[in-house]
């Protein structure tokens, strides 16, 4: 019955609903039964005071054969009014006068007299009633004394028949209400299952491989909220797939290229096509390349750790001027190599910093790699740092090619290099601004990277990362 969130909230409100009704129903008969009978004792007692006045005027202080049947013409209307049967006895208990023809009382129900109390009663009264009749016995008084009883006696299902005509006019009135609320429970109940299920339709073609499936947001509540969340996660699973095939396709060939110049190197020798002459220098190309790909492997793997947030940077205070220098120092011989001049500005001369100082001079080293790199030759690699909004600032500029902002927007990715960079560069895997990218986001850090574009078709790049004063 319930094998869906639609027929389980349906029938769920559907029963609650009927549950309620049916509640208020049985409530509503009780108290309506209760009130005829209060009712009903509200109406006769005012009567059995009058009755009492007539009985003392027209039985006791005159009895002739007129007054006899004034007064028997005065019980039948209040019988009447009173929708009940009125039976009136002395302090004996004999009837004295009857609408209904009553020759006796019960003895049980003459406690009124000796009690001077009203009583109530639900019997057959003696046998003479077929049914069940409510009994409302009142003490007949004369002169502040108890001379009698006048006994009301009602049919109960005459009054049943009041109660129940009050609960056909409720079950009516119900009976619309239900069909509102049906289909209010049926429209609330398909509009909340209808989007989880198209949701649920939507996971299984993810699941099947269809990764651009999305879901029609119709509402901005939790549903809606759901169903948006739900396409973030979706867009962000395409992207992880397009990016684990670019990976799978860049790593592909970034190995292939070695090992395919490795493994002909290898039978050419083998075969005799190369020589004994030119062995040596093959051998050495082979070497190379077998370096490129251990080199390549290393940092696959240490790309790998790095994206992990559990990977632990051992934080320590350093002056990153000092670093900045040794970095430069390094890289002396290929700034000579290509006429490049380094224009240092370190404002102050001393900027202590906080971090892993091994992983911030790799970051350094990829930067100025790539500077030197991309550098027109005879131009000038500007260095600057300083401190603005609590931070220390890194700045590092070189003027080069120009880099379109598809290029721009790529720069961090793994295996990502321009067609500019594979032209000038076809021994690099394109892993060093993605080390970068992840060693900063390891420390909390930001790194931003501009082109400016001079007047010769020329930029200026410029890349800037922060990190934490000490």
């Amino acid at each position: 019955m319930f094998t869906s969130i639609f027929r389980r909230m349906f029938w769920t409100y559907a029963i609650i609903l009927v549950f309620v009704l049916g509640t208020i129903s049985a409530t509503m008969t009780i108290l309506f039964t209760h009130f005829t009978e209060v009712k009903q004792k509200e109406t006769v007692l005012p009567i059995a005071d009058t009755i009492e006045s007539w009985t003392a005027t027209l039985q006791i202080e005159q009895k002739d054969e007129y007054s006899f049947r004034a007064y028997d013409r005065v019980l039948n209307s209040w019988a009447q009014f009173a929708h009940s049967d009125i039976t009136v006895v002395n302090l004996d208990g004999e009837v004295f006068d009857s609408t209904c023809g009553i020759k006796s009382v019960p003895e049980n129900m003459l406690e009124c007299i000796k009690t001077n109390t009203f009583k109530q009663y639900k019997s057959d009264f003696g046998g003479f009633y077929d049914d069940s009749v409510l009994t409302i016995a009142v003490p007949l008084r004369y002169n502040d004394s108890v001379i009698g009883a006048i006994f009301f006696n009602r049919n109960l299902a005459d009054m049943r028949r009041t109660v129940l005509e009050m609960l056909v006019l409720f079950a009516l009135s119900s009976a619309v209400s239900i069909i509102f609320a049906f289909l209010m429970v049926y429209y609330q109940a398909r509009k909340i299952s209808a989007p989880i299920a198209a949701i649920n339709t939507a996971a299984q073609n993810i699941a099947a491989g269809n990764f651009s499936e999305r879901v029609e947001v119709t509402s901005a509540d939790e549903t809606g909220q759901l169903a948006s969340t739900f396409n973030f996660m979706a867009s962000s699973i395409e992207k992880a797939e397009l990016n684990r095939q670019r990976f799978i396709s860049d790593v592909s060939h970034e190995l292939r290229t070695p090992m395919t110049s490795i493994s002909g190197f290898v039978e050419g020798m083998l075969d005799g096509t190369i020589d004994d002459e030119h062995r040596d220098d093959y051998l050495r190309i082979v070497l190379d390349e077998s370096t490129r790909l251990t080199k390549l492997v290393n940092d696959m793997l240490e790309m790998s750790k790095l994206q992990s947030d559990n990977y632990k940077l051992d934080i320590s205070a350093f002056d990153i001027n000092d670093l900045i220098c040794t970095c430069l120092i390094s890289l002396e011989s290929r700034l000579e190599e290509k006429q490049l001049e380094a224009d240092v500005d370190f404002r102050p001369d001393m900027l202590q910093t906080l971090a892993d100082k091994n992983q911030i001079k790799r970051v350094l080293i990829n930067l100025l790699d790539n500077a030197v790199k991309f550098s027109i030759p005879g131009s000038v690699i500007k260095i600057s740092t300083f401190v603005a909004d609590g931070k220390a600032h890194v700045s590092i500029s070189n003027r080069g090619e120009n880099i379109n902002d598809e290029d721009m927007k790529h720069l961090f990715d793994r295996f990502y290099k321009t067609d500019l960079s594979r032209e000038k560069d076809r021994t690099g895997a394109g892993l060093g601004l993605s080390f970068v990218k992840n060693i900063l986001r390891l420390h909390k850090q930001q790194i931003n990277v501009k082109s400016v574009r001079d007047s010769d078709d020329k930029s200026t790049i410029t890349f800037d990362f922060t990190l934490e004063l000490s």
